[in-house]
């Protein structure tokens, strides 16, 4: 089975009814957008900040910080709204598709995942003093909220299982269909 038939991009009009390429194009491009709150501050501090990208009391640098630290911050909100609605979208597509979305659900899951990975290492970045979280080691400090978009992780994957289940279910049927039908002819 293939990890995934449809294109990332567009609302697969031929392969799709309308709300689920609607479901399925902000799901990625959400996770997409929660992706780059990740990658542009680890590029815009390792060439600003002299390659310093995280926290620490102790700092490592290739040479002098050309801005003063941290260049680009991300504030939690952003990355719990995106990651949020890279998840929800998801979920709403693996609940609502049919048989047309079958081979679709592994990419779904996987891709999606990384809305609810990455804001544990954007939260790393963010020194937060209400933070709950710390990073390890003797100079660990309270990350900021990012991180609270990782749970709901588990939601997808429990909706992944259900979406699998159904899916076979739903191939049996038709399978079954076939076969009565290639019977009775």
């Amino acid at each position: 089975m293939p990890f995934s038939t449809l294109p990332n991009f567009g609302l697969n009009r031929s392969g799709l009814p309308t709300r689920l390429g609607v479901l399925r194009l902000v799901a990625v491009l959400a996770t997409l957008a929660t992706f780059g709150q990740w990658i542009v501050p680890v590029v815009a501090r390792g060439i600003f900040n002299g390659g310093r990208i995280y926290y620490s009391n102790e700092p490592s640098k290739l040479y002098d910080s050309l801005l003063p630290w941290p260049v680009l911050s991300v504030p939690a909100w952003l990355t719990i709204v995106t990651g949020l609605l890279a998840i929800g979208s998801a979920c709403a597509y693996l609940l609502l598709g049919g048989l047309e979305i079958s081979s679709d659900i592994s990419f779904m899951f996987f891709a999606t995942s990384l809305a609810g990975v990455f804001p544990i290492f954007i939260a790393a970045f963010e020194k937060d003093p209400t933070g709950v979280i710390r990073t390890p080691g003797a100079d660990g400090y309270p990350i900021g909220w990012h991180w609270v978009v990782t749970p709901f992780l588990l939601v997808l994957l429990v909706v992944t299982l259900v979406a699998a289940a159904r899916m076979k279910r739903l191939r049996a049927q038709r399978r079954r269909r076939r076969a009565q039908h290639g019977a009775a002819g």
